[in-house]
């Protein structure tokens, strides 16, 4: 358990909170203190990760709510809900995000495609379009890209694009908001033991150990949550417009 509480009295947005990174990192800032808003489209799942916070860190405070981040209007409204209960937002985690489909470009549906990237992209355009729009003086946003946002895969043409924009859009978030010394940066994971490396896996294997990564093992979800922490902390006021890589040396 952590002996401090570096995030207490902030209040965090954090979206995809139902499970994987974006569940760690929820328990992660609650254990130090932090206000967590989780957001979520799996309703029962999110329901039972508001629960687990607040048996496991009953002195912080939990709010949730299904929200479907491609929906511009839906995360309009969380965002300012957000603020009006709590009257600030310190600081968002744009994590929600999914695999897709793994086909070759000739086979890819229009359907298929836009569907990755309404979740993934323009869902992350429009929590930090919410987000900046409202968040006061000095606040920090981080959002989960990959790192397929820096190198190509064959046969995730959807995701790579996805992620790729996400990095993108986290530098060009970061330029317009210096003015206000709120920082913006992303994350860039690579294999981490997640749900989404489940399905992935059921299709092409993907492992530490048919990869060109150097730590031969997953990655944990909390190794990430920890690197979230830091971009939102006081220790990281000098950084922004950074992609920051945790994938055990696989592009390095």
């Amino acid at each position: 358990m952590a002996t401090t509480k570096p995030f207490a009295g902030r209040v965090i947005t954090i979206t995809g909170a139902a499970r994987g990174i974006g569940l760690a990192t929820a328990r992660y800032l609650a254990e130090r203190g932090a206000t967590v808003c989780i957001a979520d489209v799996l309703k029962e799942d999110l329901t039972k990760a508001e629960e687990s916070i607040k048996k496991d860190f009953p002195d912080v405070h939990v709010t949730q709510a299904e929200v479907d981040v491609s929906n511009s209007k839906a995360v309009d409204e969380w965002i300012k809900s957000v603020k009006e209960k709590f009257g600030k937002i310190d600081g968002c985690v744009n994590n929600a995000g999914i695999a897709g489909v793994l086909k070759p470009i000739t086979e890819l549906t229009d359907e298929e495609f836009s569907k990755v990237i309404n979740i993934n992209l323009i869902g992350i355009f429009n929590c930090l379009r919410a987000q900046l729009r409202v968040m006061e003086m000095g606040g920090s946003i981080v959002n989960t890209a990959s790192i397929a946002g820096l190198m190509g895969f064959a046969n995730f043409s959807p995701y790579i694009t996805s992620k790729h924009g996400i990095i993108g859009l986290t530098r060009t978030a970061a330029k317009e908001a210096g003015e206000k010394e709120i920082r913006v940066n992303a994350v860039c994971p690579g294999i981490i033991q997640t749900a989404m490396i489940d399905e992935i896996n059921e299709t092409a294997p993907l492992t530490p150990q048919n990869s060109p990564q150097i730590v031969k093992r997953s990655g944990k979800p909390e190794e990430i949550a920890a690197l979230v922490a830091y971009l939102l902390g006081d220790e990281s006021k000098y950084t922004t417009g950074a992609a920051m890589v945790a994938d055990g040396g696989w592009v390095c």
